[in-house]
């Protein structure tokens, strides 16, 4: 009797803890019924006149909160709440001829005009669409940053829309989140009465929706705050692409930081394996090369070589020549090395680690190039502009 009376008071205990941890609105019903009402047929020049004035802090520090987005160019960002498109305009110009622009927008008369002056602007990477009350109407998996400005505090279902969104990033996608101090005995009564939370709820609603927090500019702005957040991916599956089988690799196509046509990369390999185990050096490569094939760029895209020399020289040898030092075991590198290859991969072993480990040169295998030295190669391709990657 007295442990069931503990499992009662425990599970009691823990229903308190949720409900502390969960809004107190259901998000069947609007948050703030009716804040959305004036730009179902909204007064284009008015609002103008509120959104694109100078004593608008957002308006006046637009270019530095641009800058501050890191957007680049192939980028698709959506504007989201985007009203007389500032910023879209501007995310026109900073994603590129490659990159899209989306204005969401709950308002027709908006997205009109914000298609309209893009046209002017000759902005053909600018696109539109209509969202509703709880949803952003983007599609699954189409979005590389969503931006959202003095706008969160006017979504009615904002658990609901954020879930829209979360589903509309890519893999890794961002949310920058700008909106109103409100706090009490500082913020303006209209900004008391009309932001219905302050930012510690906006942001616990966010990571509630499966985002996370990676960053805030504390002071870029006064009036408002500027948080960034990234879409969290639960157990990302590891695939293959360019390399079948080897180097698998999570798709993080909408994070920061993703892979460039033009780079070029020298694997320093001095790492042994196992007999029977593929070398890292060679696996590291094939992992790049796949990151290249989730972000839907081709092999040819990047220049990759890779340096054997010290404990690696085996990693080069022929089967036969595998076999003798490892007691018959076959190489597994020589498929890798084949589809390396294939893909343009320069592999190229030290001539001098092959003389001083007494190696036939005969007994290295197809595919893989006899180099003067591991340093003189490490050194030329540095001046080539190539990266180095140490693989000890």
């Amino acid at each position: 009797m007295q442990g069931n009376r503990f499992t009662f008071v425990r599970t009691l205990a823990m229903l308190v803890l949720l409900m502390g941890t969960t809004p107190f609105y259901g998000q069947e019903k609007s948050v703030k019924p009716g804040i959305n009402d004036t730009f179902r047929d909204p007064d284009l020049a008015e609002f103008q006149g509120k959104f694109e004035v100078e004593s608008r802090e957002v308006f006046a520090q637009r270019k530095e909160i641009v800058a501050a987005c890191q957007i680049k160019p192939g980028q698709v960002v959506a504007d989201i709440g985007a009203g007389t498109g500032l910023f879209t305009r501007l995310f026109a110009d900073a994603v590129g001829k490659d990159g899209r622009v989306i204005a969401v927008d709950i308002s027709q008369k908006f997205l009109d005009h914000i298609q309209r002056t893009s046209r002017e602007a000759e902005l053909p990477n600018v696109q539109t669409l209509l969202c509703t009350a709880d949803s952003t109407e983007l599609p699954a998996e189409s979005v590389d940053v969503a931006f959202i400005c003095d706008t969160y505090h006017h979504f009615e279902f904002p658990l609901k829309t954020m879930a829209s969104l979360h589903k509309a990033l890519k893999p890794g996608g961002r949310v920058i989140l700008i909106d109103f101090q409100r706090v009490e005995g500082k913020s303006t009564p209209w900004v008391m009465s009309h932001v219905r939370a302050g930012q510690e709820t906006f942001e616990d609603e966010i990571k509630r929706s499966g985002f996370r927090k990676v960053g805030e500019q504390k002071h870029l702005l006064k009036e408002n705050y500027f948080v960034e957040f990234q879409k969290v991916i639960e157990s990302p599956e590891l695939k293959t692409f360019l390399i079948p089988d080897v180097g698998g690799v999570a798709v993080m196509t909408g994070a920061p930081e993703g892979p460039r046509a033009g780079a070029r990369v020298v694997f320093d390999v001095t790492a042994s394996a196992k007999a029977s185990e593929i070398n890292p050096g060679l696996e590291r490569a094939a992992r790049l090369l796949n990151l290249y094939g989730a972000a839907g760029l081709k092999a040819t895209t990047v220049q990759i070589a890779i340096v054997l020399h010290g404990d690696a020289a085996a990693t080069a040898m022929t089967n036969e020549a595998y076999a003798k030092q490892y007691a018959g075991e076959k190489n597994p590198n020589i498929a890798l090395i084949a589809k390396l290859r294939e893909s343009g991969v320069e592999v190229l072993i030290c001539g001098q680690t092959l003389a001083r480990k007494k190696i036939p040169q005969n007994d290295v295998a197809e595919g893989v190039s006899i180099a003067t030295s591991a340093m003189t190669t490490l050194v030329n391709r540095q001046l080539d502009g190539f990266a180095v990657m140490r693989v000890p």
